[in-house]
């Protein structure tokens, strides 16, 4: 067997790989060349279609020339959520073969061990939509070996572990908003879906999306708005659909947020003796307290 792969690429949920395959001594003549998604535990396998693409020249240094593979060149890009005979791939370890045809013949063999220098094989996590689900797909080069494989469902690259939390703070120029700021390791993850869920102690809720920074790729901030939020104790976690991340509690020393609503004094501060927990409490200022307070000598 000789095989080689050029392009790599997981996008979304859909697999980009192209480079050759030819079985030695068999001119690629009447190619039939497939890819080949083997669960490794279950077995399940699917055969999918590739194009077939010109590859002139190619091994023309073996057995004099004497045999010509100049049709050995493949493409293939496969939607995971679409590829199980129309059905999404089940969760597990989706092994990647090329079915390497021609003449009648055919040969199987994993691909990945060889490939161009700038097709790393370190594992790429993307988080893609799947119906009314979303599900974690890794790209990776097996070790020690280098073939390729799909990880569906977290089996040896789990999501949460890519998401860190670093610092709560007031926003600079935003003094009644809190900033959360983060690194997020994934290759990619749909709009919106990564967000602060907050929580009161009454059953409301509110949800605060995570923006990229522009000066790094993995940086991501949210921003919450204290005067949005009712009256009472906040809780909450980041979320990213099924996946969550506690948030790091407020600095004690944090000062409080003030601002008006409705012509009345309203404030956000930090809940002491919460431990490690977020707790922010939002609530109107008691005025009477307030006046009571500044006249006390």
């Amino acid at each position: 067997m000789r095989h080689h792969v050029t392009r790599a690429e997981l996008r979304g949920s859909v697999l980009h790989l192209a480079g050759h395959g030819y079985v030695h001594r068999i001119a690629t003549e009447d190619v039939s060349t497939e890819l080949l998604l083997r669960e490794r535990e279950s077995g399940t396998e699917y055969r999918l279609p590739v194009t077939h693409t010109a590859t002139p020249g190619l091994g023309r240094e073996e057995d004099e020339g004497r045999y010509a593979y100049d049709r050995a060149g493949f493409e293939a890009a496969v939607d995971i959520t679409t590829c199980g005979d129309g059905a999404s791939l089940h969760d597990g370890l989706w092994d990647v073969s090329l079915a390497v045809g021609a003449q009648g013949i055919c040969r199987e063999v994993r691909i990945g061990n060889k490939r161009d220098g700038g097709i790393s094989g370190a594992p790429t996590t993307h988080i893609v939509a799947d119906g009314d689900q979303i599900r974690a797909v890794t790209l990776y080069a097996t070790k020690p070996h280098g073939n390729l494989t799909l990880d569906i469902g977290e089996r040896k690259h789990e999501v949460v572990p890519k998401l860190t939390l670093s610092t709560v703070r007031w926003a600079s120029g935003a003094p009644t908003e809190l900033e959360f700021a983060g690194r997020c390791a994934l290759a990619g993850f749909p709009d919106g879906t990564l967000a602060v869920h907050l929580e009161d102690e009454a059953g409301g809720s509110a949800v605060f999306p995570a923006r990229p920074v522009p000066s790094a790729a993995e940086d991501f901030l949210v921003r919450v708005p204290v005067t949005e939020l009712r009256a009472g104790l906040w809780t909450g976690r980041l979320r990213l659909g099924p996946w969550t991340l506690r948030l790091p509690p407020l600095p004690r020393d944090l000062p409080p947020a003030k601002w008006r609503r409705r012509g009345l004094p309203w404030y956000a501060e930090p809940v002491p003796d919460r431990g490690e927990e977020f707790a922010l409490r939002v609530a109107r200022t008691d005025l009477v307290r307030a006046v009571t307070g500044r006249r006390r000598p």
